[in-house]
């Protein structure tokens, strides 16, 4: 009721105030909750214009891939996958190699080994590779062909090498014994030197 109303009925100043008092008194939790609810209102409005502009979003970034293979990228992805894991397997089994062949070549000088590709052919190396105990594995199977009868010539000390004897074509040897080596034109013209005294 408005306060003009409440002249009409013929109220004085002050019961009109106490009036209008007792009513703002009455209507202000109700003020307070429309207060809370006008506010709770516009933050739901701003959460969904936000939600709206997300979704907006996301259909424009979808909008490029909706002529995109899926099946074909998720194929893609898988042969990469298994790619990288083949090139990784590939790189430890290399490793995994040179390991076992740097093995084998200490074995072998240790062995006193004179023809390291001779004495490896005769190892059973796919199986020395399985082996947990590659290195004692590779000890013993050496150490069985120093002592077998058709292979134990293959270790030992290296004969050592004639030094200053030559038998190539244009060398030939001096008669004096003295280790020098002369070439074959030296030769002739010592010869045909002698032949004009």
């Amino acid at each position: 009721m408005k306060r003009e109303d409440l002249e009409k009925l013929g109220l004085t100043k002050e019961q009109i105030d106490s009036v209008c008092d007792l009513n703002n008194a009455d209507m202000a939790p109700v003020r307070a909750e429309l207060t809370k609810a006008q506010d709770d209102l516009k933050a739901t409005q701003e959460k969904v214009a936000a939600q709206d502009g997300t979704i907006k979003e996301l259909n424009k970034d979808l909008a490029q891939f909706k002529d995109a293979d899926v099946s074909g990228l998720k194929q893609k992805i898988a042969d990469l996958e298994k790619n990288v894991a083949e090139k990784e397997a590939q790189h430890k089994q290399e490793i995994a190699d040179r390991d076992f062949n740097d093995l084998v070549k200490d074995a072998i000088v240790t062995a006193k080994g004179k023809n390291a590709k001779a004495i490896t052919a005769l190892l059973e190396i796919e199986t020395l590779k399985a082996s947990k105990n590659q290195r004692e594995d590779i000890a013993r199977a050496i150490k069985a062909l120093t002592e077998a009868e058709d292979s134990k010539m293959l270790f030992g000390e290296k004969e050592p090498r004639e030094v200053g004897k030559k038998d190539t074509i244009g060398n030939v040897g001096s008669a004096g014994g003295d280790g020098k080596t002369e070439t074959l034109a030296s030769a002739l013209k010592d010869h045909y030197s002698k032949g004009d005294e």
